[in-house]
This record gives C-alpha cells, sequence and structure tokens, in this order.
C-alpha cells in the first residue's frame, strides 16, 4: 500500500485535457460579446438550479450536527482532520427512497457532503466502518477540490467522453483515498458492493463471483455504459482498491478486448446501418439532411486500460499470482524474460510492483534487466516509492542503477534526497 500511488494515473491527464479546452471555449468568449453573453446565461442557469437543488436539501434534511446524530457527526469530524481539512463540511442525510448514494458540493462558498438515508442507516446496522469509507471518500473529493475543478470545466462537459473520463478517475483516486484512511479493505470493498446490490445482501456477496463478472461481463453494451458514466463498474473499483491496499493480491480478472471490440462493432454497425436507411428513406422522398453520424468512437474508458492487459505472457500471469515453481519452469523453458504487455511492463517490473524479493531474485539470476521501465516506473524506483529497502538493494546488487531517470523525469537518488551515489547507497542501509 503505497500513499503516492492513491492519485488515478490518469486523472491529472484528463484535467489537463478537460482545462485546455475550457480555456479555449473561455478565450472565444472573451473575444465575443455574444460569446460572454452565452456563457454568462449558462452558468447563470446551472448555478440557479444548482442552487434549488441544494436548498431544498437544506431545507429538508436533516443536518448532522453535535446535537443530531452525535456519534456520526464525531466520526466525520475526526475524519476531516485526519484528512487535512481545515473545517467539517455540512453533513445532510435525505430520504433516497431506496436509492443508495453520496456525494460532496458546496453551497455559498461552504463544502456539503449529502448522504442518502438508505447509506446513512448503516451507522444503526453495524456497518460504521462501511458509513466511515463513504464518508472519507466525499471529504476526499473536497480534499482534492474536484468540486471546485468540475467547476472551473464545466465547457469541457460538451466533450464526448472528456468529462466522464475525468469523473471516474477521480472515484477511483478517491476510493482508494478513502481505503487508505480507514485502514480497512475489506470494509471499503464491502462499502463499494452494497452500493451495487443494497444495504442487507451485500454482506452475502461472494466477492470472487463477483469480481469475476468483470471478465464475464464484458462486452460491448457494458463498455458503452461505462464509457458514458461519470462512474466506473463497482466490480472494477473494488479490484482497484483490492490492489491498492494489497500490492500482492493474486486478483487478476481482466475485461476481453476482443468481445469489447466485436460488440461494440455491433453496436455501432447497427447503428450506422439505421443512419444509413434513414438518409436514404429522407433523399428519395426529396428531402435534404444534413447531419453526419460520428465515426465509430475510440476506446476512451480510462482505467478500463489502467486495469486491462492485451498481452500478458504465461510468465507475467505466473509472476503476478506469486507462483515461483511455474515461472521457473517457464524461465527453464525459454521463456523470453525482457517481453512486454501493452504497458511496457515486463515480468521483472510485475515482480517489483508486487513487492515479491523471492520472484525479484529468480527473475534476476535469470539475467532479467534491472533497469527496465514501462509507461509508470522503473524495478528500482518502485522499490524505492515503497520504501522497500530489502527489494533495492538486491536491484542495485543486480546492476539498477540509482540515477536513472523515470518516465516522470524521477530518479531513486532524488526520491530519497541523495545528492550521489554514494549517499543514495547510504540510505539503503539505514
Amino acid at each position: 500500500m503505497n500513499q503516492q500511488g492513491i492519485k488515478s494515473e490518469r486523472e491529472t491527464v484528463y484535467f489537463i485535457l478537460a482545462v485546455i479546452f475550457s480555456v479555449l471555449v473561455y478565450i472565444a468568449a472573451a473575444v465575443s460579446i455574444i460569446g460572454i453573453g452565452i456563457a454568462l446565461a449558462i452558468f447563470a442557469v446551472v448555478l440557479f438550479m444548482n442552487a434549488l437543488m441544494l436548498g431544498s436539501i437544506r431545507g429538508n434534511g436533516v443536518k448532522i450536527s453535535e446535537r443530531q446524530f452525535h456519534d456520526v457527526y464525531e466520526r466525520a469530524a475526526i475524519l476531516s482532520q485526519e484528512m487535512g481539512l481545515k473545517k467539517v463540511p455540512d453533513f445532510f442525510v435525505i430520504h433516497s427512497e431506496g436509492a443508495l448514494n453520496a456525494f460532496a458540493t458546496r453551497f455559498f462558498g461552504r463544502n456539503m457532503i449529502v448522504l442518502y438515508s438508505e447509506v446513512f442507516e448503516l451507522a444503526r446496522q453495524k456497518g460504521e466502518e462501511e458509513l466511515d469509507f463513504i464518508i472519507a471518500h466525499e471529504l476526499a473529493h473536497i480534499k482534492r477540490n474536484h468540486v471546485w475543478k468540475n467547476i472551473l470545466i464545466l465547457p469541457a462537459q460538451f466533450v464526448p467522453f472528456l468529462s466522464q473520463a475525468y469523473s471516474r478517475s477521480c472515484e477511483y483516486t478517491c476510493d482508494r483515498e478513502a481505503a487508505y484512511q480507514i485502514k480497512n479493505v475489506d470494509a471499503a470493498k464491502r462499502a463499494l458492493t452494497l452500493l451495487g446490490v443494497g444495504k442487507v445482501m451485500y454482506l452475502e456477496v461472494n466477492e470472487d463471483a463477483y469480481l469475476e463478472q468483470i471478465h464475464l461481463e464484458s462486452n460491448g453494451a457494458v463498455w458503452l455504459s461505462e464509457v458514458l458514466s461519470t462512474h466506473p463498474l463497482l466490480p472494477k473499483r473494488i479490484l482497484s482498491v483490492e490492489r491498492f491496499m494489497n500490492p500482492s493480491t493474486t486478483y487478476t480478472y481482466r475485461q476481453q478486448p476482443g468481445r469489447i471490440a466485436v460488440g461494440a462493432g455491433l453496436l455501432f454497425g447497427g447503428l450506422a446501418g439505421a443512419y444509413v436507411a434513414v438518409v436514404v428513406t429522407i433523399t428519395v422522398s426529396g428531402l435534404v439532411f444534413a447531419s453526419l453520424i460520428p465515426d465509430e468512437l475510440s476506446a476512451a474508458d480510462d482505467e478500463f486500460y489502467e486495469d486491462v492487459d492485451f498481452r500478458a505472457t504465461p510468465l507475467m500471469d505466473a509472476v503476478n499470482a506469486g507462483d515461483i515453481d511455474l515461472a521457473s519452469s517457464l524461465i527453464n523453458e525459454g521463456a523470453d524474460l525482457e517481453e512486454t504487455d501493452t504497458e511496457g511492463s515486463t515480468a521483472l517490473m510485475y515482480a517489483a510492483y508486487n513487492g515479491d524479493f523471492e520472484m525479484l531474485t529468480l527473475l534476476l539470476e535469470a539475467e532479467a534487466d534491472p533497469n527496465t521501465q514501462d509507461e509508470y516506473s522503473t524495478p528500482l524506483m518502485t522499490a524505492v516509492s515503497y520504501d522497500d529497502r530489502e527489494l533495492a538493494s538486491l536491484l542495485v546488487e543486480y546492476g539498477a542503477d540509482p540515477s536513472m531517470i523515470d518516465p516522470y523525469g524521477d530518479t531513486p537518488m532524488g526520491y530519497v534526497g541523495a545528492s550521489s551515489v554514494e549517499e543514495f547507497y547510504d540510505w539503503l542501509e539505514q
């Protein structure tokens, strides 16, 4: 579990893209009197509708305070303090008519968290830690200024898939932040499970079977429903939390890109066929039909690519599962140690990410390159970021370079504050 790995890898990328587009829209509006008027009108309508909704919640909902559900307020206050918030947000509970949800927002400069009653009732049904996770998740949105950022990139809402992709990345980030905060991976996973099945039956859900749906329910329709949504699929969120909190987990559930591609092709092919039929009909009738349907949509799902490996080798799977005997057998049979997956990771990178000393030793003795790197890191940088000196020492022993620059421009030496290789060696011996 690495605190520095909390933030979703693609959150910053999607935010930058959304900011660039939004700034261009703002500039275009600024140089046009009509554009300014339209932008201000849209912004005013959005604020007005949001104020009406939140005003209704504040007027009808029950505010959690020291005098109202004080035990929950006390937990929220402790979590707020531990997460570095200067002030406890306003908490309201509203009747949800069976819906399970919670969200963070702002109301006239004040941070505000709304809990649906079905979720809140967990605190009264011996689900306090699950409720802690849900509260911590919403506090994470406030801590990371997601509410303000969404206001800033409002124009990006009109870019297909972009705002949804950014939102999904934020959800992954806040899931990890909340799980890290409560230090209870099982409660975190249970809290996410109850969002899918309810606050009574969630305790009976078989986690393995639920996560297996990532693989079994992998098709074009499921993929499209996710890329059009602001939230990732729940099994993928659970798997993300599991991998973050337990880097050595053996869970390897993956979506099936082939089935997704075929399903998406059929979906868009059907839409394209219907479109052609409409155009032909209108043309025969002598009418002009000028609109054009977009080309087939690209696979834009952020965390889908984070979790799916299109070219994992048997050796990578063995390393990821921690099966030392199978890995040794594959190496003896001539498995390519430097073959990479879609993100450029070799089997050695898998072992480094898992913090598997025995597996790393096996691969290094087989002459795997200790200075390999993928899209995110190097083996030594990974060990250093985990503060795993034993793993780092092993890599250095086999030739890992402490001054090697990773894809983000950092070096293991710089990460630990060493100005020379000798100082880095001193750090290893501490």
